[in-house]
């Protein structure tokens, strides 16, 4: 993670905080005093981590903690007190929000902080992954596509237009999807 905004009414906690977000390499640390306030920021900018230490002046933050995860927030933590945890949990974990009970001590947000980086990494990773799919996916429907246009324009059967767009591909040392690509230019109307 490389960013963080921290959202609390009490400015005495902020030192506390980056000392803590300093050990696991948060280059950049922004403070809101409100949840009106971080909704503000988060208009222009995105966070790898936002933490959220409620309640907040202007609302008790879980709302805002699952308004903001996975869109303008990677990652949240939602710190709340030790007797309202367990139904607040129950209320935000299906959106990914961790929430940690307070008072807190630096090795439990240590641990929270960890947990948190372990998912965004797992994340970062399955998006990527996801992402390559989807390119995979849409090369497919364009070598396709290009064969159905060689079926259909050259009166090629399937096997016939695999085996000449495998030729063509070699012949030219173009990739397949750079020869659908063309084929799909040059036949379709």
């Amino acid at each position: 993670m490389r960013n963080a905004l921290i959202v609390t009414p009490r400015t005495e906690d902020l030192e506390w905080f980056r000392e803590d977000l300093a050990k696991v390499n948060i280059e950049e640390c922004e403070v809101a005093r409100s949840a009106g306030e971080a909704r503000r920021i988060l208009i222009e900018r995105v966070f790898d981590l936002l933490v959220i230490n409620a309640p907040l002046s202007d609302e008790n933050g879980v709302r805002f903690a699952v308004d903001v995860i996975g869109g303008k927030a990677n990652q949240v933590i939602l710190m709340v007190k030790r007797e309202y945890a367990d139904e607040i949990a129950a209320k935000v974990e299906d959106y990914g929000v961790f929430t940690v009970e307070k008072p807190l001590s630096h090795a439990s947000f240590w641990l929270a902080l960890k947990m948190t980086n372990a998912a965004y990494n797992r994340t970062k990773n399955v998006i990527s992954e996801n992402d390559r799919l989807k390119k995979s996916l849409a090369d497919l429907r364009l070598v396709n596509r290009a064969k159905c246009l060689l079926i259909e324009k050259l009166g090629l059967s399937e096997e016939e237009a695999h085996r000449e767009m495998e030729k063509m591909a070699m012949d030219t040392r173009l990739e397949k999807v750079e020869l659908a690509k063309r084929i799909i230019a040059k036949y379709e109307d």
